[in-house]
């Protein structure tokens, strides 16, 4: 563990240091604020002490910039003071625990131990391919225990082949993964690095472990790809060829909560004696306090598990017999009455439930699920009534009851997870596997079911990779609705492409070029019924043959073009001809490339390949903000229409939240505009922590961000989402490049719809108005 330790006292910071380096901690100690900034800056420490009296910069206001720049490292400040506001100060300052002077060393020891405890984040697992092994928990490759010199794109490289076995990599895909946007190398710089990185592999012992693919990119040989990740708590193997079947989630609900009612049919009966026992005593008016708490405890635990077995109506009867019970005082002749009739109505569901007979064995879980949708709740009830929403859709669902199960049958990637991180496992192997998930390629995208709403745990979960955060209790439609948003959002990543030829048999032969490479293809044989499949399966990109029956592939691409929804949508024509007058035709009319028959696999991949590279760009392009990279005004307003389709559909409210930049013109003029674009910069990563829970997060420029909340009023927002977020946002303190600090004011207002509007317009109209007020 490394520590920063930040004390402009010789004496004192000699002693702290003593302390730490005995308990095997790595150590630097510095004297300045300033120079723990700087440090701070270029080395990830796991735990910062700093003197809140430091010269050059005070250590409050260090940790202010340490928290703004993103800093997630526990903090512990070392104060005099004993005053209540300096340690307030402290706290809001980003703080994670303080300590007064004089210090007790014991003390300091236990408080240093136990915030490395609270910020231990679970090692990612070490990827082992035969006698290469790279482990990203300390960045260290090496084959056949002999340690590999990499540069850190060599690095990257190699584990980005290596969490992905099998799948080609284009020299785009690599530009994507590894580079930002503000900072694209060249084509060659990518081959110049797969050059080096084979050179250190092949002098290391591994020779032609990565292999170019003609016309497509690079992948790991798959003579090599049988991967093997090896935890450091275990062992888990990687088999890519392995497929298993499993009970659909019906089957196992049914199966498990039969098993599950004998197993505890006995304790069940036990609680429902309590009761008769209590109702025996109450008509005879003999009921003792001793025995009426005793009911009402058994009452309240029935009433938490009668539901699971599709008991409703026995949770009610339990829950009203609770509500009685708890009543203070003697109760009334009529709730004895009352009392007497539900006992006995419970006691009757009870006999029938008693005599159901259940013959289902209970079948083990699949290691290994091919749903699109993975729920990991140990809520069987839930399952069962997301899997309704599911097959709706026409898409599997598959329920893991516990953790370690998740993590063994995790061999393929689904299309979602749905994870309750508080009811499986403990937090920090949540953390782990949802690492896992956000580092896949491409990402699964993983919906987090959490018991409290806390700000630190929606920022610690957005940061280990989840993309929406739900509080309980909930409804599967409240999930679903969720759900439902962020797999049209992961959409991007599959390929479906539409091939229209009269030919069946290139229909045929284009399934095994194009599908083992993660395309969906549909065919379609007759042109009459373009149209129709066109608008039922809205394809990434459309094969077109250029001559058909009926009509031709040129007359249909025609047709496409004309219509604003489709306008954008990539087409490649497949032709026999090779004449330049049959080209410049394809161009004319729309068409972005062509394949001359007959086809060869490699050059229509690559084509194929390229032209859904720039499609993806384009569309990142148009619908992202570039400075905060969230949805700019006109993607946001579709998604907020989405929003309010669903929030009529439902019956639900929906609100929607502008944040304003207040003082943004005169930060411009005053500090520059790299300034305020910093700010904005900051802000945007704030909001997209806070807001992950599938709310709605845009850009709308000159300092304003929109964010629509649904299911929640306006009070509920003001309350639980807003007032931590605008705490936040007052303790961020940017430094300009003259030295000056300044913080930037924030204007906020709630609007809820159907109350203040019922367009996004009218509901914007009445959020500018609150604000001028």
């Amino acid at each position: 563990m490394r520590i920063l330790l930040i004390e402009d006292d010789e004496i004192l910071a000699s002693v702290l240091l003593q302390s730490l380096i005995q308990q095997h901690y790595v150590v630097d100690s510095i004297q300045d604020g300033q120079a723990g900034w700087e440090y701070s800056q270029g080395t990830h420490y796991d735990l910062i002490l700093i003197d809140v009296g430091l010269p050059k910069l005070d250590g409050i206001t260090l940790c202010q910039r340490l928290r703004s720049s993103g800093c997630s490292a526990p903090i512990l400040l070392i104060t005099a003071k004993d005053a209540t506001s300096d340690r307030i100060r402290g706290l809001d300052a980003g703080a994670d625990d303080y300590l007064i002077k004089p210090l007790d060393l014991g003390e300091l020891q236990a408080r240093v131990r136990a915030l490395l405890r609270r910020s231990d984040t679970p090692r990612t697992p070490v990827l082992e391919v035969g006698a290469l092994q790279l482990d990203p928990s300390i960045c260290q490759v090496t084959y056949d225990g002999q340690q590999l010199d990499l540069t850190p794109k060599e690095y990257s490289l190699l584990e980005l082949l290596l969490r992905n076995p099998l799948r080609v990599f284009s020299r785009g895909n690599i530009i994507e993964h590894l580079w930002t946007f503000d900072d694209p190398p060249q084509e060659e710089t990518v081959k110049s690095h797969i050059k080096w990185l084979r050179h250190k592999l092949k002098v290391a012992g591994a020779v032609d472990w990565i292999e170019n693919v003609y016309g497509l990119g690079y992948r790991l040989n798959p003579e090599k790809a049988t991967t093997t990740e090896k935890s450091h708590k275990g062992e888990i193997t990687q088999n890519f060829s392995t497929s298993y079947t499993s009970a659909s989630v019906e089957q196992q609900f049914d199966q498990a909560m039969s098993g599950l009612w004998s197993q505890y049919q006995g304790l069940m009966t036990q609680r429902m004696e309590v009761l008769r026992q209590a109702a025996a005593a109450l008509a005879n008016e003999t009921l003792t306090m001793e025995l009426r708490q005793s009911a009402e405890r058994e009452a309240h635990k029935l009433a938490g598990v009668l539901g699971m077995f599709e008991q409703e109506t026995g949770t009610r009867i339990a829950r009203e017999i609770e509500q009685i019970l708890d009543k203070d005082g003697e109760l009334l002749p009529a709730q004895k009455c009352q009392l007497l009739s539900l006992i006995q109505e419970l006691g009757n569901l009870f006999n029938l439930m008693e005599e159901k007979e259940v013959n289902q064995p209970i079948t083990i879980i699949g290691k290994e699920t091919n749903a699109k949708l993975l729920l990991i709740d140990p809520n069987l009830q839930l399952g069962y009534q997301l899997q309704q929403f599911t097959q709706s859709v026409g898409m599997g669902l598959q329920q893991i009851t516990s953790l370690e199960d998740a993590k063994n049958c995790l061999h393929t990637s689904p299309n979602l997870v749905v994870l309750s991180v508080d009811e499986v496992g403990q937090r920090k192997e949540s953390l782990e596997l949802l690492s896992n998930l956000a580092t896949r390629t491409p990402p699964v995208p993983v919906l987090v079911l959490a018991a409290t709403d806390d700000l630190l745990d929606r920022v610690t979960l957005a940061k280990s990779g989840a993309r929406a955060f739900l509080v309980k209790p909930l409804t599967a439609n409240q999930i679903w609705d969720v759900a439902s948003q962020l797999l049209q959002r992961s959409r991007s990543s599959e390929v479906n492409v539409l091939v229209v030829d009269d030919d069946p048999l290139i229909l045929a032969a284009l399934r095994p070029i194009l599908e083992p490479w993660g395309m969906q293809i549909i065919g379609l044989n007759d042109p009459l019924r373009f149209w129709e499949v066109l608008q039922a399966t809205t394809p990434d990109l459309l094969i077109l043959d250029v001559e058909m029956p009926q009509i031709s592939g040129i007359e249909l691409c025609q047709a496409v073009r004309t219509d604003p929804q489709w306008q954008e949508l990539p087409i490649v024509f497949l032709t026999a001809h090779r004449e330049i007058e049959t080209v410049q035709q394809v161009f004319a009319v729309g068409g972005d490339d062509y394949v001359v028959k007959p086809v060869v696999g490699a050059e229509l991949l690559a084509r194929i390949t390229h032209r859904l590279e720039r499609t993806r760009l384009l569309q990142f392009l148009s619908t992202k903000d570039p400075l905060t990279g969230l949805a700019n005004q006109l993607q946001s307003s579709r998604d907020l229409q989405h929003l309010i389709t669903q929030a009529e559909k439902n019956q639900q409210s929906l609100c929607l939240v502008v944040l304003s930049v207040t003082d943004l013109h005169q930060i411009n003029i005053k500090h520059g505009y790299e300034m305020g674009n910093q700010v904005l910069q900051q802000w945007s990563r704030l909001f997209q922590s806070a807001f992950c829970g599938g709310e709605v997060l845009g850009y709308w420029g000159h300092g304003e961000f929109l964010v629509g909340v649904s299911g929640l009023t306006k009070i509920e927002v003001s309350d639980r989402r807003l007032s931590d977020i605008l705490t936040t946002l007052r303790q961020q303190i940017f430094t300009a490049p003259d030295g000056q600090r300044f913080q930037a004011i924030c204007s906020s207002t709630v609007v809820e719809y159907p109350d203040d509007g019922l367009t996004i317009q009218s509901l914007y109209q009445a959020a500018s108005l609150k604000i001028a007020l």
